[in-house]
């Protein structure tokens, strides 16, 4: 069995630009989602409030007074962001491993 994956990976295996790739992606995700889902240095609060009050002019900008009311502006739906943007980092750091020893 280990011969066709063998067969499967290539001969030469993958390229260490794709393995660079895809542990530097993991890494960058890994980092930014952990510093959004644990809100380091208010990161997380300063970003939504910067959502609202965007969405706030351009509600203005329209006619319409109260400022929109969306999910999307909060600090726990951004910081639950930020924690599925580290799995995604995770599990782009552990594609990389796995490419690296099947090839």
């Amino acid at each position: 069995m280990t011969e066709g994956l063998h067969l499967a990976a290539g001969s030469n295996g993958p390229s260490p630009v794709v393995l660079a790739v895809f542990l530097s992606g993991g890494l960058v995700a890994f980092w930014c989602g952990v510093s959004w889902a644990f809100d380091v240095r208010g990161i997380t609060t300063r970003r939504a409030e910067r959502i609202r009050r965007r969405n706030e002019e351009s509600w203005a900008a329209m006619g319409r007074l109260g400022g929109s009311p969306t999910v999307f502006a909060t600090p726990g739906y951004l910081r639950f962001l930020g924690a599925l943007m580290g799995l995604a980092g995770v599990i782009l750091c552990v594609v990389a491993y796995a490419l690296w020893h099947l090839g």
